[in-house]
């Protein structure tokens, strides 16, 4: 299963190379610290640092043409946070979004060197 899917990104850079790299290499710079960030919050059970955590990661699903379910996921967490409950499943939905996101980092990984050596 392929978590990304640059199609709209390559659509909306008219297939810039420097753009979808300059794209990438940002979401691949930001995410894992996203990811430790909201397993933080959850952990301590502090709500804002896990909303916080999530509410940056959701911006960068459409345009790395991530399903609509993994961004409905994110919102469930959200929901969660706002409420500050430790709900029934927020540790598997987090666990979840964290190996979407892990996983959308590799592919995007793979995709950058592609693009990087188009360009040499």
């Amino acid at each position: 299963m392929k978590y990304t899917d640059l199609g709209y990104l390559i659509q909306r850079t008219k297939n810039n190379s420097e753009m979808i790299m300059g794209v990438i290499s940002a979401y691949l710079e930001q995410t894992p610290p996203l990811i430790l960030a909201m397993k933080r919050g959850l952990q301590d059970k502090d709500w804002n640092t896990l909303h916080a955590a999530v509410h940056k990661m959701i911006p960068s699903f459409a345009i790395m043409g991530m399903s609509t379910d993994f961004e409905n996921m994110a919102k469930k967490i959200l929901e969660y946070a706002r409420n500050q409950q430790q709900a029934e499943g927020l540790s598997e939905l987090v666990a979840q979004l964290e190996n979407v996101c892990t996983q959308a980092c590799k592919e995007l990984e793979t995709e950058f060197n592609k693009f990087k050596e188009t360009q040499s």
